[in-house]
């Protein structure tokens, strides 16, 4: 697997080019790839012991999810519940992306009949301050992380921050906002129920 900021010896070697073209001989490769994972070693940060319980659960959740997968397409979407599986959804979203530029809130509709809009939705920072009286709405996270203010009637506030994969659903009548906390977008498959009036 190739990540972002692993470097082949190759890779080195080009960076090491003198100013006359000459590459670095077997040695001074060796030389310098000893000083950096020197420099690594020293600057090293040992992680918190919770991380290892957080990361094996997270993979074994992933691992769950996998089994349980129930692929769908465009055109058979199902409801959006608290047992939705957010792979399943991904996939079924894959290709399609918002404009390369857009405002804070990019929005593209997928279903919109007399039960219910359903959308992908993303949001550069946030979304202020809302209100529903006429629809149930929910969501899920499928890219970024944020977190969810929900205002209580006695002036109190409940904050929900979610991560990839989270579901929210929020309570007719209930005064909420939406702010973006990963320096990318936020991506999520929104769903309004309309009520019956």
């Amino acid at each position: 697997m190739n990540r972002q900021y692993d470097i082949s010896l190759e890779g080195l070697a080009q960076n090491l080019i003198d100013e006359k073209g000459r590459l670095p001989t077997a040695v001074e490769l060796d030389k310098t790839e000893a000083a950096l994972l020197a420099f690594a070693e020293l600057h090293a940060v040992t992680p918190p012991l919770s991380m290892r319980d957080r990361i094996l659960g997270n993979l074994y959740k992933l691992a769950e999810l996998q089994k349980k997968r129930q692929y769908f397409t465009l055109d058979n979407l199902p409801l959006l519940t608290a047992d939705v599986n957010w792979l399943d959804w991904e996939e079924a979203v894959k290709c399609i992306e918002p404009p390369e530029e857009f405002e804070d809130v990019y929005v593209h509709l997928l279903e919109d009949n007399e039960q219910r809009e359903l959308s992908i939705v993303w949001v550069k920072d946030q979304i202020p301050e809302e209100v529903h009286y006429d629809v149930l709405e929910s969501f899920i996270l499928l890219e970024g992380t944020c977190e969810c203010h929900i205002y209580e009637p006695n002036g109190g506030k409940r904050i929900v921050k979610m991560r990839v994969g989270d579901y929210l659903e929020f309570k007719i009548g209930e005064l909420h906002d939406f702010i973006v906390t990963s320096p990318k977008p936020a991506k999520a498959i929104l769903q309004t129920l309309k009520l019956a009036a």
